[in-house]
């Protein structure tokens, strides 16, 4: 067991670098600039989180006099556990099986299901943390709007604790299974990017069945007795994932003897799965494991000399550049999944949110594909910068190369051309989630053709300003030490730092075209302002990034 506990800790440092940046701060003195951007970004979460909170308000209040109010822990439940299924597949796939401290442990007298439970434990803190911003303030404020004892307290604890195991463990036992069958096909790469498609699939038809099951349950006789029981109205939305429905009567009934029995039977089949997980671990981790670091040595990578001799042929630079960049997203699965796919999957989320469910995301794409004129324009153009931006590819532009950055230091090519093919590479990815985001929106929702095409030059004009201002951010302070390639993407500070940042610049956009729409500007002219602004602002930020590049380059140290 101390054995085990010290390679939890050792998992838990180097996954989150706490001690890296206690030094680098306060010791070396070095990137203190992070902390008031950090400072701000947490001012700048405080609307939305008041705005979250009301929301959660006006809910409770409306279920209230229904006696349903327990149904609001059951949507946070069921989106706290949504959240883990489908983001639990990066992290699981990522850190079982492309961790590059691997190589380091497997050698070591260290059990397959220590080695695994340590990466578990790991991700496991990842997804309280992804749960923080959902699924904790509506356990507080549900607390104090029922003005609930301190049972309800230590259960909610208990169930925040509890809530991420189950679909983490299904998570696991998935790709475990899903690895070890990789393993005998020769094309690995196909097959794992196929396989984590297949379970991505998996877990948003999981949710669609969700829905669907509940507004099927909406018949006469459930409508009947709506009114006489408080878990009517949870039974029914929690019909097609009865863990949420244990979880939400565990919390609500806290000590009661309905509160006891869904706390026992969370617990158990928790427990249950767990240890289907370490069986697994025993038998199937370390066989999925072998031969995955053959992945890309099978490939022939485009070294410094292929690609000298490339550019002496005749071939261009910023082209054979590309190419490279396209092998260094591809070698790595976890890259792919986390950069291209996410483009696809944003997309068809919303949609799905849109045709199946309620609430501030079903409004705001419904009210884009009914909008007419300027809304429907700046409407579409904010879901298609939305699908093809924010999915942190050009904000870990120079971060996914890693220790290999040195090649891009020595080749025979000037950071200017180099950074333009990055550039290219990274807004093709946005182009592929703009593409995805169109047919959502004429698929899917039927927006007319107008406002898309007004919709489309103004998301092409500013994709190229955010696409430019993740790359600054990334080239700022390039992430290369890093063992775990989804901590390129996923525990890169500067991906968060491109978010608000992005969301800056479109605030700055957003409220010079509000001031000139109270002044009285409107329809056409108001347009044309608005693709001036983005225009000069993409301008600048792709000038500067090429000016930024021919300086940086020097001083990055690998």
């Amino acid at each position: 067991m101390s054995r085990f506990r010290s390679l939890l800790r050792v998992s838990l440092k180097s996954n989150f670098g706490l001690s890296v940046l206690a030094h680098r701060f306060f010791r070396e003195k070095k990137d203190r600039w992070y902390l008031p951007l950090i400072a701000l970004g947490v001012l700048g979460l405080l609307p939305a989180l008041y705005g979250y909170l009301r929301f959660i308000r006006f809910v409770y209040e409306l279920l209230q006099p229904l006696g349903q109010e327990r149904t609001l822990l059951t949507f946070a439940i069921l989106l706290g556990q949504f959240l883990v299924l489908i983001f639990g597949l990066y992290y699981v796939v990522s850190a079982f099986y492309f961790s590059r401290d691997l190589e380091m442990l497997i050698p070591l007298p260290f059990k397959p299901s220590e080695v695994m439970l340590s990466k578990f434990a790991v991700i496991l803190v990842n997804e309280y943390l992804t749960m923080i911003a959902f699924v904790l303030p509506v356990f507080i404020y549900y607390g104090i709007l029922s003005k609930a004892g301190p049972a309800y307290w230590i259960s909610a604890s208990v169930i925040y604790l509890l809530l991420p195991i189950i679909p983490l463990t299904l998570v696991s036992l998935l790709v475990v299974g899903m690895m070890r069958a990789v393993n005998f096909s020769r094309k690995k790469d196909l097959m794992i990017l196929v396989g984590s498609l297949v379970l991505i699939t998996a877990g948003m038809g999981l949710q669609f069945f969700i829905n669907r099951t509940a507004a099927a349950k909406v018949d006469t006789r459930a409508m009947t007795g709506f009114f006489t029981s408080p878990n009517s109205l949870l039974t029914m939305i929690g019909a097609g994932f009865p863990p949420a429905v244990w979880a939400t009567k565990a919390l609500a009934g806290a000590f009661s003897g309905e509160g006891l029995v869904g706390l026992g039977i969370t617990i158990g089949v928790s427990l249950l799965l767990f240890a289907g997980m370490l069986v697994a671990a025993r038998t199937l981790f370390y066989r999925g494991l072998i031969g995955i670091g053959e992945i890309s040595g099978r490939r022939k990578a485009l070294s410094r000399s292929e690609m000298s001799r490339r550019v002496a042929d005749g071939r261009r630079p910023v082209m054979a550049v590309l190419g490279r960049e396209w092998r260094i997203m591809n070698r790595t699965p976890i890259f792919l999944l986390n950069g291209v796919l996410t483009v696809i999957v944003i997309p068809l989320a919303f949609l799905l949110m849109a045709r199946v469910g309620t609430g501030g995301t079903t409004s705001f794409l419904r009210a884009i594909a009914a909008g007419a004129g300027l809304t429907g324009v700046l409407g579409s153009a904010a879901f298609l910068l939305v699908s093809g931006c924010l999915n942190g590819t050009a904000s870990s532009t120079f971060s996914r190369e890693g220790s290999q950055f040195w090649m891009s230091k020595v080749l025979p090519i000037a950071p200017r051309e180099q950074v333009i093919a990055k550039f290219i590479h990274s807004y093709a990815v946005a182009l592929l989630g703009f593409a995805a985001g169109t047919a959502v929106l004429v698929l899917g929702l039927g927006l007319k053709a107008g406002p898309l095409a007004g919709g489309w030059l103004l998301a092409l004009v500013a994709g190229a300003a955010l696409t430019a201002v993740g790359m600054i951010i990334d080239l700022a302070r390039p992430l290369l030490d890093w063992t775990n390639p989804q901590k390129a993407i996923k525990q890169n500070l500067n991906v968060l730092f491109a978010f608000f940042a992005d969301l800056g610049v479109l605030a700055v956009v957003g409220t010079f075209a509000y001031f000139l729409s109270m002044a009285g500007v409107g329809g056409p002219g108001l347009f044309f302002v608005i693709l001036a602004a983005l225009v000069l602002i993409s301008t600048a930020c792709v000038r500067f990034l090429m000016a930024f590049a021919e300086k940086r380059y020097r001083d990055i140290e690998v």
